[in-house]
């Protein structure tokens, strides 16, 4: 069987798009598919053992981590030889787009997924006068698709309700092999505490944008109770530094492989201030390596977080409730214990390989249909 995938985003970028990206190419090579992956112009030539095609075009004006990807010819020629049994585009909006018209001309199956949360990404960088619009685009897009693919029951209803049809929920996991209680690394740890080393450290692992809410940790750095440690990178890196450039916060830049790993494992409390999330791998990551989670109860976080039993949640309207439950975590250690204890055992059963193997049954089911 051969697959061809459409992807807005790819490596070098880092985030949670490009995560599952990788799990569903490395599950798809171990199982003998042949793949091709068509992707932004920033894209690899090739991945493992498959061959990606980086398309062309400018960034998008308004998110500059998009480009507004056409195809190469190189792409083109590319796909008419590789004839692909099915097609998969991830977020069409660009080269997913140009996806769709490729299945629709050469009558392949196609099948779309969705990993953003629309209404909160086109508010913020477009206005509410942009959704209308913005809904009608993705429609005409993904109602193409036999299946339509949502990684929360939260996107599930949010999908629906605006008018996609086909859509089912496709669950998310951790490479649990990897994201697991690991000896703490005392070197690491010094280095996050740096000159407080009574402290306790919070830490966040994601893209450093305005969407994930980062503000939200100000309170907590200068405060000789905390070390605030600031994990990965994104479009407003430089101005995220510069609003907590008066503070004592740590900005370790994106840490990959074990590296991650060994960040969790020095950190005591994991605080995910973002609203915008579709599904959220980095609580589920932060919760298998051992660490009490701290998030708002919103969106796709809703599928991963139990309120009081693997995490604690706070009312992300109330701009003094994040520092309440920060605070009362950090005076309870056996309730910090039992929340990173409930949420390393919760974890443990989100593995990707039942993921990554519902979607390849939804791969054979489609091409056998077809």
């Amino acid at each position: 069987m051969r697959v061809a995938i459409f992807t807005e985003t790819f490596l070098p970028k880092r985030d949670g798009v490009v995560t599952i990206l990788c799990q569903m190419l490395d599950a798809l090579e171990d199982a003998g598919i042949e793949v091709c992956v068509y992707a932004p112009p920033s894209a690899p030539h090739a991945y493992r053992q498959m061959r990606v095609y980086p398309s062309w075009g400018p960034r998008f004006p308004l998110y500059q981590e998009l480009y507004c990807s056409m195809p190469t010819f190189a792409g083109v020629r590319g796909m008419v030889s590789f004839k692909p049994d099915v097609i998969h585009v991830m977020n069409p909006t660009f080269i997913g787009a140009v996806g769709v018209i490729m299945a629709a001309i050469g009558r392949v199956p196609l099948i779309a997924s969705v990993h953003m949360d629309i209404d909160y990404y086109v508010r913020q960088y477009a206005g509410s006068w942009g959704l209308p619009i913005a809904w009608t685009f993705f429609k005409v897009w993904h109602n193409r698709a036999r299946i339509n693919l949502a990684p929360s029951t939260a996107m599930v209803n949010q999908l629906t309700e605006h008018g996609i049809e086909r859509v089912r929920h496709w669950s998310r996991g951790i490479d649990t092999s990897r994201f697991c209680r690991t000896p703490m690394n005392a070197q690491i740890r010094t280095f996050f505490l740096g000159d407080k080393p009574n402290a306790l450290v919070i830490l966040y692992v994601g893209r450093l944008t305005s969407e994930k809410g980062i503000d939200s940790l100000l309170p907590f750095c200068n405060d000789p109770r905390y070390r605030v440690v600031l994990v990965g990178g994104g479009h407003h890196e430089a101005q995220t530094r510069a609003r907590f450039a008066h503070t004592d916060a740590l900005f370790t830049g994106v840490l990959i492989g074990s590296a991650v790993v060994e960040a969790y494992a020095a950190a005591d409390i994991f605080v995910f201030p973002s609203v915008s999330e579709s599904f959220g791998l980095a609580p589920l990551e932060a919760m298998a390596c051992g660490l009490a989670v701290v998030a708002p109860y919103v969106g796709g976080l809703r599928d991963t977080l139990i309120p009081d039993e693997n995490c604690k949640i706070y009312d992300h309207a109330d701009p003094s409730a994040l520092s309440r439950v920060v605070d009362a975590l950090a005076e309870d250690a056996d309730e910090r214990c039992r929340i990173a204890t409930n949420g390393a055992h919760y974890a443990a059963q989100r593995s990707q390989e039942q993921s990554m193997q519902e979607l390849i049954t939804l791969y054979r089911q489609l091409a056998h249909a077809h």
